[in-house]
């Protein structure tokens, strides 16, 4: 997916706060083209207050008259809506919706329209865009506000697990990347056979025996069901191998 072809558009949008937030959740999540339609006066200086480090996402945001202005250079126009309904346009569940928009934001600009906080989308507006999405929520109060609509939606687009790690390293460095989420990545067989190889050096290192019966085969079977019943993260095995490694090393010293 690419961001820089991902346009997020406000229409009518009543409350410079809610702008300003908006503009925070678009830094956050990596992206950068906001647009607006009739958006309120002065709303670039009142809405600093909420965007706190997104000034830069105000400043280069668009003005337009009309939504048709607004999109006249997008090829896919998604519309938000919590109202249902077949005479609003074609609907498509919100998984699919973020498929499509990764997948067309590699040839083409997508643009993910929002309504105004008090009545969504206007049926004119839903009839500009190519399909309609609602953000499942829970049924006993859906509507969102703003700026949490546009996080959810952004953070869905964004949730792609290798790109997210290598995020994380391009940030903080490989090491804590790695510690810094929990989705590190699980090691292959060869690589588990490698890691356990690794302790079974040092279990023969240490001579673990009892009552002359070589333990080694019994406690690595064990290790080995349990790495296969919940599997071994790269983490987790750099612990494995580098625990092994002392061992060894202090035997060899005391020897």
């Amino acid at each position: 997916m690419k961001k820089e072809k991902i346009a997020i558009i406000l229409v009518s949008p009543e409350n410079p706060d809610n702008i300003g937030a908006v503009a925070r959740a678009i830094k956050n999540m990596g992206f950068a083209d906001l647009r607006l339609v009739e958006p309120p006066r002065n709303w670039r200086t009142k809405a600093k207050k909420m965007a706190m480090s997104a000034e830069d996402i105000l400043k280069k945001g668009e003005e337009y008259p009309f939504l048709q202005d607004a999109i006249r250079d997008l090829g896919v126009v998604v519309g938000t809506t919590r109202r249902l309904g077949g005479h609003r346009g074609a609907f498509l569940p919100f998984d699919e919706m973020v498929s499509k928009v990764r997948g067309k934001s590699h040839a083409q600009k997508v643009g993910i329209v929002f309504g105004r906080e008090s009545k969504g989308l206007a049926n004119e507006d839903s009839a500009l865009c190519d399909y309609l999405v609602t953000i499942p929520t829970g049924l006993a109060y859906p509507s969102l506000n703003l700026a949490q609509a546009v996080m959810v939606v952004l953070f869905a687009l964004s949730w792609d697990r290798p790109n997210l790690r290598g995020a994380l390293m391009d940030r903080y460095g490989d090491r804590s990347a790695t510690e810094a989420t929990p989705y590190a990545r699980a090691l292959n067989q060869n690589e588990i056979e490698v890691t356990l190889a690794h302790f079974e050096r040092a279990l023969k290192a240490l001579g673990y025996k009892k009552g002359g019966a070589d333990l080694r085969p019994r406690i690595l079977r064990t290790l080995r069901g349990l790495i296969k019943r919940g599997g071994l993260l790269e983490p987790e095995a750099q612990m494995i191998k580098g625990l092994s490694r002392k061992i060894r090393e202090k035997i060899s010293k005391t020897h």
